[in-house]
């Protein structure tokens, strides 16, 4: 059942605001809705997008597919739709399907790869998409196959494998999958994989690559890139990311053998001026905010050219967590924020709110459904501060659907500090992202309740949800809490050149009542006035 439908919000026209009018998320819909008849097991998950950018007059076309497995589906494949207006609509079928064409196998695992240069008898511009071939089930032979194509993706042909096994007992623990590609500055073209054919070795699980100086024709000895020799670190899910200093990031998830998965999946980055040499042995640093909350699970990098010199690295995952491995809490924010970071990875990353929401997660436990936002791609814009989202999913089969979005970046992000010259910060109560808690003044600390995102729509937000008149109310004294954005005048808010926060709706500013700057105090609008109590330190770009 297909549904490539997009639903364009309303954008809001602020006059007085110090920022653009448009709205955080912009666009969004359905690429594909799988059938959810009774006993339906049709599934549509693991997207992938890209953006042409060799391809002459095609460049700036969006071409995406998904792991489309279940009823109704002989064996599995990619489906490949297009866009021509950056997102904003898909073709309403696939304008072609990649199908295992060698051996009649199931492909599941997919990406999609525009080559930015030759690569032996491949022109620039020639497109991979790669999977996992396998016959579900059967874990006896696999391959990691490559397939080109030279017409923007109108047909495909096979190119080789970049990793295969066969021979294999029917069991557990030798599988091949999860490809990813980049080209090296030596002009290498490297297939990333996760392989548990070591795991005879002691190694879990290792992410690898293979190189090939003939566009993939063959393919290198296998190269170790995360590898720890203990038996129980089971590093997955790479995703590659060029950045702006010529280096190259990695993100990719954790797991640990023993575990239970929802205990256990610590999102990690890790970074090389070497797409070739990674220092295995290093796992990297954990990808988690300044008090502490980490992703969980199935990880996706992006590289966005907004905010600064270092521009703005973007990285989803299934869950937020808190805690040590076998004692993790689940944060109410999961599914519904993703983690930036403006320093190439390094330091603390900051939530942002999502563009495409996924609630309930995905998860691995009984009941749960594990294709919900599992590896989620993100694909920034060339310039400016837009990206685009794609997710599955839940449906009511216990399935997924995948949905996209494209929102923008917030204007700046950090704290906000004041009244005036007294170095508080304004701050959610509990550091919770439950709808209601009050906004107050409290000493400035590490806690992601602390930091605020000022949206491009006017708003200003923590965690997933906006800075908030309670009731919408207008009056003097009206407080102000964290809640739920749903577009009403009492969210928004612009930074003037006195440093107030004014809300055009009441005609009042964000107030410290009565000068009182005790920990604990509850802001409100107010009478603007030109008074240090309502003077703040907001963040810049």
């Amino acid at each position: 059942m297909v549904a490539a439908t997009a639903v364009l919000l309303a954008l809001a026209a602020g006059g007085l605001s110090a920022y653009a009018a448009d709205a955080a998320t912009t666009s969004s819909g359905t690429l594909y809705h799988p059938s959810t008849a009774s006993g339906s097991t049709e599934d549509a998950s693991y997207p992938r997008m890209i953006r042409l950018q060799h391809n002459g007059s095609a460049n700036g076309t969006l071409l995406s597919t998904f792991s489309h497995s279940g009823t109704g589906v002989p064996k599995a494949n990619f489906p490949v739709y297009r866009s021509t207006d950056n997102g904003i609509t898909w073709t309403s079928t696939p304008i072609s399907t990649v199908t295992d064409t060698v051996h009649g196998w199931d492909l599941d695992g997919p990406t999609l790869y525009e080559l930015p240069q030759a690569e032996g008898t491949l022109p620039a511009g020639t497109l991979l998409a790669s999977g996992t071939a396998w016959n579900h089930g059967d874990y006896t032979q696999q391959a990691i196959e490559v397939f080109v194509s030279t017409n923007q993706g109108a047909t495909w042909s096979y190119r080789s494998s970049c990793a295969s096994e066969t021979g294999q007992p029917n069991t557990i623990k030798h599988g091949i999958w999860e490809p990813e590609f980049d080209v090296a500055a030596n002009g290498h073209l490297v297939c990333y994989f996760s392989d548990e054919r070591p795991s005879s070795n002691n190694y879990n699980q290792v992410l690898a690559h293979v190189s090939s100086t003939d566009g993939g024709a063959t393919w290198g000895t296998e190269v170790y890139d995360v590898a720890v020799q203990d038996n129980v670190q089971r590093p997955g899910m790479a995703t590659i990311v060029n950045l702006p200093n010529g280096s190259y990031a990695m993100s990719y998830e954790d797991c640990k053998d023993g575990f239970d998965p929802d205990q256990a999946c610590d999102v990690y980055i890790k970074t090389s001026s070497n797409a070739e040499s990674w220092n295995a042995a290093s796992l990297g640093t954990k990808i988690q905010t300044s008090d502490n909350r980490f992703l969980l699970h199935t990880p996706y990098l992006s590289w966005s050219p907004a905010g600064g010199t270092n521009g703005t690295l973007i990285v989803s995952g299934q869950r937020v967590v808190a805690g040590t491995d076998g004692a993790l809490a689940v944060q109410p924010e999961s599914g519904h924020v993703l983690f930036v970071n403006k320093n190439l990875g390094v330091g603390a990353w900051q939530e942002i709110t999502t563009a495409v929401t996924t609630d309930p997660t995905g998860g691995y436990d009984a009941g749960e459904t594990a294709c919900a936002g599992y590896s989620s791609p993100l694909l920034a814009a060339v310039s400016g501060s837009s990206f685009l989202m794609m997710a599955g999913v839940h449906v009511a089969t216990g399935k997924c659907e995948t949905d996209f979005a494209s929102a923008n970046l917030p204007i700046a992000t950090g704290q906000i500090t004041g009244p005036g010259t007294i170095a508080k910060c304004i701050d959610v109560k509990t550091n919770t992202s439950a709808a209601g808690n009050a906004v107050q003044l409290y000493t400035c600390g590490a806690a992601s309740g602390q930091q605020w995102s000022l949206e491009t729509d006017g708003t200003i937000r923590a965690f997933d949800k906006c800075l908030d008149i309670v009731g919408n109310a207008t009056g003097n004294s009206a407080k102000v809490e964290l809640y739920g954005c749903n577009g009403v005048g009492g969210q928004q808010w612009q930074v003037r050149a006195d440093h107030s926060l004014y809300n055009p709706q009441s005609g009042r500013c964000l107030d410290d009542p009565q000068a009182i700057t005790a920990d604990g105090t509850q802001l409100q609008i107010y009478d603007c006035n030109g008074l240090s109590t309502q003077q703040w330190q907001t963040p810049t770009a």
